[in-house]
């Protein structure tokens, strides 16, 4: 009997432990100024990663690789690690419970270092390489929707979609143009330096749509592990 009071006691105790999420501040759904105060309160908390919930570090995140050609132009990453996404703001944050959507707006700063291969043309310019690429994306507003059904006892999240747009300058560094020929390398860096955010459009969306990805998936985890009734007051 002592063995299943233990046993039960235990049970309790983890069932409490997943329960409580201490740096939740429930509102209720409709009430968006409280929704955003909370949802600017937990990106960093979130960001540093949750592993009680199921949810990993997102800053820094690594990908083994990214395919971010177009249809002219071969360029893939590997290795490449986002730092800052701890630090984004959220302009906008509301629940839209009769229609199921959850919408949020993000204005991140982030830095991309990783490597890169790439070949064909990158706006209008011939080009060719392969070594270290450094990004700092700079101001960029990312909106995201996304489907969500608030009706069940654990919030499910169904699908989403985003956009972003830049309000600010993007930098973008390639090392070793042209395979270390400085000569032509030297005239694709001066264009690539005026032109970080021209560059950031052409090949960006599928980088952008992998991080935001992983975001959301991390989010659809967390709303697998902590009941409704715990996120919101209604």
């Amino acid at each position: 009997m002592r063995e299943i009071s233990l046993i039960l006691t235990v049970l309790f105790a983890v069932f409490c432990s997943i329960e409580a999420v201490p740096f939740i501040n429930k509102c209720k759904t409709d009430d968006s100024k409280c929704v955003k105060a909370s949802s600017i309160a937990a990106i960093p908390i979130f960001a540093d990663g949750l592993p009680e919930y199921g949810v990993k570090t997102l800053d820094p995140i690594t990908f083994h690789k990214i395919d971010a050609s177009s249809p002219s132009l071969k360029l893939i990453l590997t290795d490449v690690t986002f730092k800052g996404l701890k630090n984004c703001q959220a302009k906008k944050s509301k629940i839209d419970k009769a229609k199921g959507k959850l919408l949020l707006k993000l204005l991140c700063s982030v830095d991309m270092d990783g490597s890169y291969e790439m070949n064909g043309k990158l706006l209008i310019l011939p080009i060719e390489g392969k070594g270290p690429v450094h990004v700092k994306l700079r101001k960029a507003e990312v909106n995201v929707e996304v489907d969500v059904n608030f009706e069940s006892a654990y919030w499910e999240i169904k699908q989403w979609k985003h956009s972003y747009e830049l309000k600010d300058n993007s930098e973008v560094v390639f090392e070793n143009l042209f395979n270390g020929n400085e000569v032509l390398a030297s005239a694709a860096r001066d264009v690539i330096a005026n032109s970080g955010n021209e560059i950031i459009t052409e090949v960006g969306p599928p980088v952008i749509k992998t991080v935001v990805d992983e975001v959301v998936t991390s989010i659809k985890d967390f709303f697998k592990a902590v009941p409704a009734s715990e996120l919101a007051l209604d």
